[in-house]
């Protein structure tokens, strides 16, 4: 009976490393559960000092770096990367954001999001799926952010801050990218109220 505890233990730790491996070093909870790998497997790991603790119910293997952006959505579910934070991973600025922007659907709340550096902005319940997509966090991980065109509107809201220079530069580079669209941009535009503002400068760039 021992044996096949055993055997079974040494299964789903090698379940485990793999799945560790295919996350980048990165691991929660909820990524071993999917696996049906329970989570005292990755308990035992950490107390084993295989993995270091880096947020409730995450971990990240001991010879890596955590991936941010990957463990926040994961805490965060409703959150998806936005503004600042969008144009960075989008590769529209150089500008590195200190705060993980996310928008929230309206009248999202969680006491948790400042002690966790997350710049809260927040979307209408019928906007808010607007220009979602999927991409690759630095570490190669699956995080929600929304797309180009409606990163584009979103710094150029009159709610937002973003600074003039962070915006004509992302407008600059968005124009020289090969998967602009512009007809979705103005689309996008006219929906968010930033058309008259975009064409403005526009008319300059282009």
């Amino acid at each position: 009976m021992n044996q096949i505890k055993d055997k079974e233990e040494r299964s789903k730790t090698k379940l485990l490393l793999q799945l560790i491996e295919e996350l980048h070093g990165t691991i929660t909870f909820q990524d071993a559960e999917k696996a049906g790998i329970h989570k005292e497997y990755v308990l035992k790991l950490f107390q084993e000092n295989g993995l270091e603790k880096v947020g409730p119910g995450s971990y990240v293997a001991i010879d890596q770096f955590p991936d941010e952006y990957y463990i926040l959505q994961k805490r965060f579910k409703k959150g998806i990367y936005s503004h600042e934070t969008a144009l960075y991973l989008l590769d529209l600025t150089d500008v590195t954001p200190f705060d993980y922007h996310m928008t929230f659907p309206r009248g999202y709340n969680n006491p948790s999001l400042k002690e966790n550096n997350i710049l809260a902005k927040h979307s209408r319940k019928d906007t808010y799926l607007i220009g979602l997509m999927t991409m690759k966090s630095p570490h190669g991980n699956s995080i929600r952010v929304y797309d180009r065109e409606r990163t584009i509107c979103d710094i150029f809201s009159k709610s937002n801050r973003t600074d003039k220079d962070v915006q004509i530069n992302a407008l600059k580079r968005y124009l020289t990218t090969a998967e602009k669209d512009l007809i979705k941009l103005m689309q996008y535009a006219q929906l968010f109220k930033v058309d008259r503002d975009l064409r403005k400068y526009m008319e300059v760039l282009v």
